[in-house]
């Protein structure tokens, strides 16, 4: 299995799209730099065959709320992009053949028996979304299927690749390199290499823009925005180039999440961050509010190798769930949202395999008290839980 096979299974699901016969998508697709790259991808790929399309930008796949999407468009394709893989026997439950529905990932996936649902994540096709492979990247691969005339988005895939830090090893690899090369030859982007490791800078819009600072702005305004207008305005900057809007959105979400972040070390260095023989854990509350919940994600990668921070345990945070969902409205539940990361020590004892990765560990811990599960990788995971099972879970 590989390139040829998963292109070849893109190939019968878009088929089949073109047979449905309709001009109307919804897209749901992820609110960090490489989910809002991929939906960069998929909506300019999928305007350009004639489609409308509808964007749904999602922080987690939960029952209610995919039940939710399908309810509301039920007959209307349905593209998911960097979310959906693992919870693909989910949706075709939700969905109940209503819609013809792709899901174009780059994590682990559970496959389904539906005819109706196609799972493209690019791990059942043996490439990497841990290394290889972005969400943006495969988004890119299906975007060529529907026309050769869309190679020209490479540089969204490389800009998804490095918001997933895919070239944490010193360059990207892979599919992710394809594009890279691609994108290069376009003059979207440059390369330098210095030390054995490259960096890479965004030139598409006339001005030089470092990558990993760029794609952590992305993430900014889709995860700490995500209630507030941030991801339309990170895919208008994917598409378009920064622009005021951009800018004042940014420093405004930079400020909130530096002052809240602030806040919460300082807690933290005070004695709130719990310890076991393997976790260090903490919650959050609604004190991240009104940014979205992927932030207790991104403050454990911030926090991961500070000084009081114990560089063998896993680190897990806990943030309340809104009940009230940008564009899908409210819901009648009480959860928490759990994300793991790990310190730089731990990080390399699991790739060394002598440590168990979190693709594995928060999946399993997190269906035994009721949690949901999608879009895990081996140094980022979340879940969502009941509220009341967090020490159960820890």
């Amino acid at each position: 299995m590989g390139k040829a096979e998963y292109l070849e299974a893109v190939r019968e699901a878009l088929g089949e799209l073109r047979r449905s016969g309709g001009k109307d998508v919804v897209l749901v697709h992820h609110n960090d730099a490489d989910g809002l790259s991929s939906a960069a991808v998929l909506e300019v790929a999928l305007s350009r065959t004639g489609y409308e399309v509808r964007r749904i930008p999602l922080e987690r796949v939960h029952p209610p709320i995919n039940r939710r999407i399908h309810d509301l468009h039920a007959g209307t394709p349905v593209i998911y992009v960097d979310l959906g893989a693992r919870a693909a026997p989910m949706i075709a439950e939700v969905n109940k053949g209503r819609s013809l529905t792709l899901i174009v990932d780059h994590h682990l996936a559970e496959e389904t028996n539906d005819p109706a649902v196609f799972v493209l994540s690019t791990e059942l096709f043996g490439l990497s979304g841990e290394r290889e492979i972005s969400a943006a990247t495969a988004a890119w691969l299906v975007a060529q299927v529907l026309d050769e005339t869309n190679r020209d988005l490479a540089y969204l895939g490389v800009v998804g690749a490095v918001g997933d830090s895919h070239e944490r090893g010193g360059k990207l690899i892979g599919e992710n390199r394809e594009a890279l090369e691609e994108a290069v030859s376009r003059g979207d982007v440059r390369v330098e290499a210095a030390d054995g490791r490259e960096t890479y800078a965004l030139i598409k819009f006339g001005t030089e823009l470092p990558l990993k600072k760029f794609a952590k702005s992305l993430t900014t305004l889709g995860a700490a925005g995500y209630a507030m207008g941030g991801p339309d305005i990170a895919v208008r900057t994917l598409l378009e180039g920064p622009s005021g809007e951009f800018e004042g959105k940014l420093r405004e979400l930079e400020t909130l999440k530096r002052e809240r972040f602030e806040l919460m070390i300082a807690k933290l260095r005070r004695g709130a961050l719990k310890k076991t023989n393997y976790i260090q854990w903490f919650s959050v509350g609604e004190g991240f509010a009104p940014m979205g919940v992927k932030m207790v994600g991104e403050f454990c990668m911030e926090i991961r190798d500070m000084d009081f921070v114990d560089p063998e345990k896993y680190i897990a945070g806990f943030q309340d769930m809104p009940t009230e969902i940008p564009g899908l409205g409210r819901f009648e539940w009480d959860l928490v949202k759990i994300s793991m990361r790990v310190p730089t020590l731990l990080e390399e004892r699991i790739v060394r395999k002598e440590m168990p990765g979190l693709a594995w560990l928060l999946p399993e811990a997190a269906v035994r008290v009721g949690g949901s599960i999608d879009a895990c990788h081996d140094y980022a995971a979340a879940s969502l839980i009941p509220r009341g099972r967090e020490e159960e879970l820890v």
